[in-house]
């Protein structure tokens, strides 16, 4: 699986660079969700995107990312997995409304955060491949 890992947290980033390369996952980290849309449509076969749901001045640039990704037909094979530390009923449910596939709370359990992002994939959409 390719993975594409944001946060804006250095040691929260790292963790899940760790999890996800010792399970034998390709991971390309971000510290910020600029760019994020565009490196997943250019990064052959991302599969998932993990992000944060509050970064940046405005808090919430993990919702911005998701609506980005959910916007652009061209990723719709990608599984996207909200990682927050905010677990009120309504920001999760807000995370979901516009497009996030699964909202894990942190601290992360390991072995059920690569359980869901198996079931996140499975249930995405096959990628497009060939030229056209």
């Amino acid at each position: 699986m390719h993975v594409i890992a944001v946060d804006d947290d250095h040691a929260g980033r790292e963790l899940l660079r760790m999890v996800l390369e010792a399970s034998g996952h390709t991971v390309r980290t971000a510290a910020s969700v600029a760019g994020v849309p565009e490196i997943a449509a250019a990064a052959v076969g991302t599969t998932v995107v993990v992000t944060d749901l509050l970064m940046g001045g405005a808090g919430d640039d993990g919702y911005r990312l998701i609506e980005a990704i959910r916007s652009d037909p061209a990723l719709d094979p990608v599984g996207v997995v909200a990682v927050t530390g905010v677990t009120s009923g309504r920001d999760l449910a807000r995370a979901r409304a516009i497009g996030a596939d699964a909202c894990i709370a942190k601290p992360i359990d390991v072995t059920h955060f690569l359980r869901v992002l198996d079931e996140v994939v499975a249930t995405r959409p096959a990628p497009r491949t060939g030229s056209g």
